[in-house]
């Protein structure tokens, strides 16, 4: 609604005041998408998205949701149990005797369990611990989704960026025929030149279904990760820019050791197998029954309480125990084994990264040596200096050297999405002017 008034402000200093009424109307029933940049997304919008409609996202959160509702469920205490029992019921009932409190005899009593040796404390641990652990999981999950719609996001702009080369392309090719068909007609050119710049066109004009097609496509994948109808209209906003990386593979090891939540949530698990153990320990040690019962016998009422609890003497729980303390151990061992996958995984994707910044950078003089040459040979051309062919020779390098500096900026920029994923958050990135 706060956008919504927003539109309005916009358009009032434009409407008649009469007419006022009658736009406000408008404004609440057209969706608000006709008054913006209809679907123009950021990448940054993007990721907002993913984070509330992704479907992996939101399992994740009702996993956390369940174990919050497990850690509730852990702190409350076992229910009391209520026994009755009747020893004697009087016979011909409805006759002489009457069933009433003078006449039944037999035994009321209320019992409640309580856990001692602090393993109520320990469960409800274990269960704060798998709800951290579910949050991780969530974390985690955030983290591929962001990573995965950040390629698709760059993937989809390359295609889009590609529709404009290849449409530039086209124009040009279309340009050049044109000229060929002036000289031709002149007496300046020969039916082969025009028959290549034909075959030049219709070959830019399939270049542009192509990528178009491409583009479509890219746009479904992306739709479908945000968690929206694969076929919603979408244009992208933002562009391929080079983004100076930091050269400190040392620090990026460190964070991710220090902050993965796969590493976090290991430990935790770790935690949690110390307290099973620990509890399995004490489960040599019996939970309490307390009970209060009444009873009547022979017209006579009685009180009392009682207590009860388990003798450990065939089973002492050892195997418990044993079991708990293998687990645990083996969870160490998971732990370290972990690190060392994540040492590998940051050192690979941070070389990586790295090659694919030094291209970027070894493929900006060459734009900068492909437009500088389709500005000369235009010109010579133009003026008869240079051959059809040579012509048609600098359209292509020009057009090739342009998209691949545009694929290797988005593998750049894929490449530094993997390396955010691995390191467990963002990365500190300074846009190259």
């Amino acid at each position: 609604m706060k956008m919504l008034i927003n539109q309005f402000k916009r358009y009032r200093s434009n409407i008649p005041e009469p007419c006022i009424p009658i736009w406000i109307l408008v404004i609440l029933l057209v969706p608000s998408k006709v008054f913006s940049d209809s679907g123009d997304l950021s990448l940054k919008e993007a990721l907002i998205i993913a984070h509330q409609s992704n479907p992996r996202v939101s399992q994740a959160r009702q996993n956390v949701k369940i174990a919050e509702s497990r850690r509730r469920q852990s702190m409350k205490f076992e229910n009391p149990e209520l026994e009755l029992a009747i020893a004697k019921i009087p016979n011909d009932i409805g006759g002489e005797n009457v069933l009433n409190s003078d006449t039944v005899e037999g035994e009321v009593s209320f019992s409640q369990s309580i856990e001692t040796f602090g393993k109520r404390g320990l469960k409800i641990s274990i269960a704060e611990d798998e709800k951290i652990q579910a949050e991780l999981s969530l974390k985690n999950t955030l983290l591929e989704v962001e990573r995965e719609v950040k390629e698709q996001y760059v993937e989809t702009l390359l295609q889009q960026k590609s529709i404009i080369l290849a449409q530039d392309n086209l124009d040009r090719a279309q340009r050049l025929l044109d000229q060929v068909n002036i000289k031709y007609n002149a007496g300046k050119a020969r039916n082969h030149e025009i028959a290549r710049a034909k075959l030049a066109v219709a070959k830019a004009r399939n270049e542009l279904i192509s990528v178009q097609n491409n583009f479509e496509i890219s746009v479904s994948k992306l739709n479908i990760l945000l968690g929206r109808d694969m076929r919603e209209e979408t244009r992208l906003k933002d562009n391929l820019t080079f983004l100076e990386m930091e050269q400190n593979f040392e620090k990026f090891l460190y964070r991710a050791l220090d902050s993965r939540s796969d590493i976090l949530n290991q430990k935790q698990e770790i935690s949690k197998k110390d307290k099973e153990l620990q509890l399995a320990k004490r489960q040599r040690f019996p939970d309490v029954n307390l009970g209060v019962f009444a009873e009547r016998e022979e017209a006579l009422w009685g009180l009392g309480v009682g207590i009860s609890f388990e003798l450990p003497i065939w089973n002492q729980f050892q195997e418990d125990i044993r079991e708990a303390a293998v687990e645990k151990k083996t969870e160490e061992l998971v732990l370290d084994s972990l690190k060392r996958e994540v040492e590998l995984e940051v050192y690979q994707a941070y070389q990586n990264a790295n090659l694919a910044r030094r291209s970027v950078l070894n493929l900006r003089d060459a734009i900068k040596e492909a437009n500088e040459l389709l500005r000369i040979i235009t010109i010579e051309y133009q003026e008869g200096e240079a051959s059809f062919l040579v012509y048609l020779e600098g359209l292509v390098s020009y057009k090739e050297t342009n998209l691949e500096y545009l694929e290797t900026l988005a593998d750049y920029a894929g490449k530094l999405a993997v390396l955010e994923e691995v390191v467990g958050g963002t990365l500190e990135l300074k846009e190259d002017k």
